[in-house]
């Protein structure tokens, strides 16, 4: 149910409207998708259900079935989600046509493990097109990869961009998974240094296995009355339109659909200005406030101005709506993937 998921399927149903035969092929499950494809897209399992085999078989198997299914489905091009966890199966992409979708970055340590860099070093050289999420990781590819065919294209917003309405609900809503990389740990503590709340609440949306230690931070800050673990929405428009602050604490990110969605719901956003992602989308100053990264005082201290002043909240809520709708509209974004397609075939 994440962003990943979520912009894969939006594309496969963008592009079954412009006349393509998509496939979409899931190294494991057999689930009904979180995201509902069109009836048009045609779902593939390689494992159906979970897969809890033991390196090498695993990835042997993997690399196997693929290559079965390849050669039945003949694909003109491979759109391969995840070019840094593509290592063990690319000998199975290499006889195609192939474009590797970096969802992450580059920069960062936890995302750059051996196994990781070792795959993005060979999609650099063996891959058609290399494509980013963000400029800045467009040129980690080309500084520390040696790429030449990289190209970045933002993800677009998911769904129809409703009519403006500026957010009056005295709701700060931040979603994502409950886990260290989306730093809702730092989120709490800067709520907590917030002293006067007023009739504020701030709801922290998703599900994960940092679930406990994120109420047990709020229990002990004794934060209960005004700080609620919520589970996941399938209905994101609904959830912002009765929010009236998005809050970001990551500590990093590729390009978080997440903000750009809450923006085209014209939510004014704070949020950290981790290595890549959040530049990209807010205009500091004019849809929101950047923070420096990591500094939880001036976190607390942007959004606490920003909840106390409606006039702002709506001065960026309006600038948010236009930047979003002219800059990550599904139309404009989709239009640079049939660019590229057009190019490589």
């Amino acid at each position: 149910m994440g962003g990943t998921e979520r912009v894969t399927i939006v594309l496969a149903n963008e592009f079954v409207r412009r006349g393509y035969e998509v496939h979409i092929v899931s190294l494991v499950g057999n689930n009904k998708p979180f995201f509902q494809p069109l009836e048009q897209v045609r779902l593939h399992y390689v494992h159906k259900g979970n897969d809890n085999s033991i390196f090498p078989y695993r990835d042997v198997r993997r690399l196997f079935l693929l290559s079965r299914l390849f050669s039945k489905i003949t694909p003109d091009l491979l759109i391969v989600v995840d070019a840094s966890r593509a290592l063990m199966r690319i000998p199975a992409y290499l006889p195609y046509k192939t474009i590797y979708w970096e969802h992450f970055n580059t920069f960062v340590p936890q995302e750059s493990r051996f196994m990781q860099r070792l795959s993005r070093r060979i999609v650099a050289k063996k891959g058609a097109m290399v494509v980013t999420l963000t400029q800045r990781d467009a040129e980690g590819y080309r500084l520390r990869y040696g790429a030449e065919n990289v190209l970045c294209i933002p993800n677009p917003v998911s769904f129809e961009v409703p009519e403006y309405k500026f957010p009056q609900t005295h709701i700060v809503v931040a979603v994502g998974r409950y886990t260290a990389q989306k730093g809702f740990d730092l989120l709490i503590k800067a709520w907590a240094r917030i002293e006067d709340k007023s009739d504020w609440k701030l709801h922290i949306v998703g599900k994960g296995k940092w679930k406990r230690k994120l109420q047990k931070m709020i229990d002990d800050s004794g934060l209960q009355e005004s700080v609620m673990l919520m589970p996941p929405s399938d209905n994101i428009v609904d959830l912002f339109a009765n929010s009236g602050i998005y809050a970001m604490t990551s500590r990093f990110e590729g390009l978080p659909l997440v903000l750009i969605e809450a923006q085209a719901c014209a939510l004014p956003a704070v949020s950290f200005d981790c290595e890549t992602g959040p530049s990209e989308i807010i205009i500091d100053g004019t849809t929101g406030i950047l923070v420096k990264d990591g500094d939880i005082d001036a976190f607390a201290s942007a959004l606490n101005g920003l909840m106390m002043s409606e006039e702002t909240r709506m001065e960026y809520s309006k600038a948010s709506f236009r930047h979003i709708k002219e800059t990550f509209s599904l139309q404009n974004v989709a239009d640079s993937w049939e660019r590229l397609f057009k190019k490589l075939s």
